[in-house]
């Protein structure tokens, strides 16, 4: 198993490195003094196994869990720790156990050994067209997203990526002269829904008042494009989400890309 610790600690990173060496459920083990490394590391390598200290500054291991899960909910999470008392609050983000402070190598191997039995979740192919219209396909089969507002929500939502949708952006870009916040809450609501009985809810990622993409989880010809992609840039044909006018400021954006590829 990819198995990750992480500590704020040398010294701790070090005996965690020693008294797991000799384990063979460990193929690779890679140790990070802080979360943001970590979590770094684990969007561009997988990991099937993090060991978490729980008290570390600025991101602790509880946060870092969360985070790691967003990454790829079939991510193990261990948390090490020297008080009991977080066990609970462990099992309330999805962690396989906890490794109580000291420990030894079996102590180690035995969380391993859990985490090795558990399934992981088939994961989810997401196909999302944005050119002409929406089509959003999961595992090849199409999306109803019902109503209008609701796929033309889905559609800004995808339109803005990582950078995110607010309240405010939503209600300027769908309800423009509505004085209620409350059709949002209700639309975005709903659309969450449809999203968790298709069971890929994940894609969706809270941070504050922030709506956001996660666009590690989908294929889609807008951000293929944006990427440069030519077989994407070369099937686009000047029309992008057509049904929205919100849409025509990035569609302008796409005819420009299109324009600097010609010869």
């Amino acid at each position: 198993m990819k198995v990750i610790y992480v500590d704020d600690e040398e010294l701790l990173l070090e005996n965690f490195r020693l008294t797991a060496k000799e384990l063979p459920r460990i193929d690779t083990l890679h140790t990070f003094q802080s979360g943001e490394a970590a979590l770094s590391w684990a969007r561009e390598q997988p990991v099937d196994v993090a060991f978490l200290d729980i008290e570390m500054p600025v991101m602790n291991g509880i946060e870092l869990a969360r985070r790691l899960k967003e990454v790829d909910e079939n991510i193990r999470i261990i948390f090490v720790t020297a008080f009991e008392q977080y066990a609970l609050q462990a099992f309330g983000v999805d962690a396989v156990g906890y490794l109580l402070k000291p420990y030894l190598s079996e102590d180690i191997d035995k969380q391993l050994k859990k985490a090795f039995y558990i399934k992981s979740i088939p994961k989810k192919e997401i196909q999302i067209q944005t050119m002409p219209d929406l089509v959003i396909k999961v595992n090849g089969e199409q999306l109803k997203l019902g109503n209008t507002k609701q796929e033309e929500l889905m559609a800004l939502l995808i339109d803005r990526g990582e950078s995110g949708v607010t309240k405010r952006d939503a209600i300027q870009c769908l309800w423009l002269g509505y004085s209620s916040d409350s059709i949002y809450w209700t639309t975005m609501s709903r659309l969450k829904a449809i999203l968790e009985q298709a069971e890929i809810g994940d894609i969706l990622v809270s941070n504050g008042q922030r709506k956001y993409l996660n666009t590690d989880k989908v294929e889609c010809d807008l951000y293929q494009m944006l990427q440069g992609d030519a077989d994407a840039i070369e099937s686009y044909k000047g029309k992008y989400l057509t049904r929205f006018p919100w849409a025509e400021e990035r569609n302008a954006q796409l005819r420009r890309i299109k324009e600097e590829r010609k010869p």
